[in-house]
C-alpha cells in the first residue's frame, strides 16, 4: 500500500464500520485512540485507492445511531 494512492479517505468510530469498509475495497491507513471526557474512542481512517468511484457500505451515521441508543433507553 502506497499512501500516494489514496484518493479518498474516511474516518470511522467501530470495527464494525471498519469491517465494512474493508469489505467494500477500502485500506486501513491508520488507528488510533480519542480520549474524551474519561472514555476512550477507537477511530479509524480508511483510504479509497482502487480505480474508479469509491464503493460506500451501507451504515447508519453517529447522529442515527445515538438516536436509537436514545430511544432505547427511553
Amino acid at each position: 500500500m502506497d499512501i500516494k494512492e489514496t484518493k479518498l479517505t474516511a474516518e470511522l468510530g467501530s470495527s464494525g464500520e471498519l469491517n465494512k469498509y474493508l469489505t467494500e475495497g477500502w485500506v486501513l491507513i491508520l488507528s488510533y485512540v480519542k480520549h474524551a471526557s474519561d472514555s476512550q474512542q477507537p477511530r479509524f481512517v480508511v483510504g479509497w485507492q482502487a480505480d474508479g468511484p469509491p464503493v460506500f457500505p451501507e451504515l447508519l451515521d453517529e447522529w442515527e445511531r445515538r438516536e436509537i441508543r436514545m430511544s432505547r433507553n427511553r
